[in-house]
């Protein structure tokens, strides 16, 4: 059993180096709490990540059998260390901070993971059953074993949880900003995001280190452009940007960057000709922003952002549920999952005001006319954020909307293909209003690629009744008698 002294009061011990490794003495090192090793599979990489994860982190070596099998090394193969370690990290939760390293060794590939304890977040879960190493063993929790973890720990914060970056990997220009912008002196600062071992916590790696995705697996932007031809879906141009700084400047140039790669509007006073562009740019940094500061730090997925000829969308891995976010729209309220990292973004003046930045974008597009933004929650933990801003009038949508209203009125069903054909629109465009009547109930989604198509509600419910019907009376039709 787990003394809650021993739990609550003993030291994290400093992350091993994963960059200096030795792998011949690697692979005569025995198994003990902070070392194991494996052939490989997605199970083994799971489980013996939670349970250094829950206990105090360590380091796993892929590639080898263990000592008293032998000690062999078949190495890996990289793709499918690379598939597994994905799969198996994606069902550890809280997942714990993790590096990976490959080697070459006479001829095989080895690969070596270090893994930082949960912190406050533990015990860790691996497919639902909670993990702790013990001894050179990874044994599974009971009830009240992971009672006196909760108990030990209680509710904790996501950005507190300690990395594997320490001090000198700190922008030390974005430190002294936001010492000035907080009234603080840099030791305060270094302070609020520092673990207890000295090293970046994970708030301290987003907002001051220098290329938070070292540290943070999927802490990066990838932009893509797209264009289209009328008719045709979007096609991306040239490959897809990867951009990881600390928050203040990655929100600035990706902010930047969509600005540049949108259209312009353009009015004359006089002879001069004056451009600006055609979305804000306010309404822009408001939507990076936001994906920065409420994205979920403990997710491996990073943020994407794809822009087209009329707009652009923001996919974030999300902290939020469906019912979270249905909460916020009907009450209006506010919530914001990573506190630390909103207060250093609002000293800097990228975020509009606590809570309103999308009302207050959605309140600017108005204004302007232009279409309403899209903001919803797709998925359930894990789920994404997904924000849709688009250059298209309010009425033309409108318009759009009366000519499908006039199509459903005579037809059982519809496709993509139709209302490309009459609106003149792309596919895109054409999938999307079709998926908005799904979503207000008018039509039922059907098939998928070639045989997708949309039945117009009120004849897939009478056709579910013909169903349901027949099946009711094949029930109830009296059986043949055999002789």
């Amino acid at each position: 059993m787990i003394s809650m002294m021993n739990v609550k009061h003993k030291k994290n011990k400093e992350p091993p180096s994963i960059e200096d490794i030795d792998i011949e003495k690697l692979l005569k090192q025995q198994e003990d709490e902070n070392f194991d090793r494996t052939r490989g599979g997605q199970d083994n990489i799971g489980i013996k990540i939670t349970a250094m994860g829950t206990k105090n982190g360590g380091m796993l070596l892929v590639g080898q059998d263990d000592l008293a099998k032998g000690g062999k090394t078949p190495g890996i193969n990289e793709t499918d260390f690379q598939r597994e370690f994905t799969n198996a990290i994606s069902n550890v939760r809280p997942a714990p901070l993790t590096r990976q390293k490959i080697f070459d060794y006479k001829g095989v590939k080895l690969a070596v993971i270090s893994i930082q304890n949960a912190g406050s977040l533990r015990p860790c879960s691996y497919k639902g059953v909670y993990y702790e190493r013990k001894g050179d063993s990874n044994v599974p929790l009971q009830p009240e074993e992971v009672k006196r973890y909760h108990l030990s720990y209680g509710s904790a914060n996501t950005e507190d949880m300690p990395t594997h970056a320490s001090r000198k990997d700190i922008d030390e220009e974005e430190l002294a900003l936001y010492a000035k912008k907080l009234g603080k002196n840099n030791k305060n600062i270094l302070d609020s995001v520092t673990s207890e071992n000295n090293y970046l916590t994970l708030r301290g790696v987003i907002v001051l280190s220098k290329k938070p995705e070292e540290f943070l697996e999927g802490c990066f932007f990838e932009v893509q452009r797209y264009s289209s031809m009328m008719g045709t879906a979007p096609e991306p141009v040239g490959t897809a940007l990867k951009i990881s700084k600390p928050a203040r400047q990655l929100v600035e140039e990706v902010t930047a960057l969509i600005t540049q790669n949108l259209p312009v509007s353009r009015r004359y006073e006089g002879a001069k000709m004056i451009e600006a562009p055609a979305i804000p740019v306010i309404i822009i940094r408001e939507a990076v922003a936001n994906a920065v500061a409420h994205r979920n730090y403990r997710s491996h997925e990073h943020i994407r952002v794809r822009i087209y000829d009329d707009g652009f969308d923001i996919s974030n891995p999300a902290v939020l549920t469906q019912k979270m976010w249905f909460e916020i729209l009907s009450t209006h309220t506010t919530y914001h999952p990573n506190e630390g990292i909103y207060t250093f973004l609002n000293s800097v003046q990228l975020y509009e005001g606590r809570g309103e930045g999308l009302w207050k974008i959605r309140d600017e597009l108005e204004r302007l006319g232009k279409t309403e933004p899209e903001f919803k929650v797709i998925g359930e933990t894990p789920s994404t954020f997904y924000v849709r801003i688009s250059l298209s009038p309010a009425h033309t949508r409108d318009a759009q909307f009366k000519v499908l209203e006039k199509m459903l009125g005579s037809r059982a069903d519809i496709t993509a293909s139709d209302v490309i054909k009459k609106l003149n629109v792309s596919r895109v465009t054409a999938i999307k209003l079709l998926n908005t009547l799904v979503d207000e109930g008018r039509l039922e989604h059907t098939g998928a690629a070639r045989t997708s198509r949309y039945i117009v509600r009120h004849r897939y419910d009478e056709q579910i009744h013909l169903r349901d019907k027949l099946e009711i009376n094949l029930i109830r039709a009296p059986k043949k008698k055999t002789k």
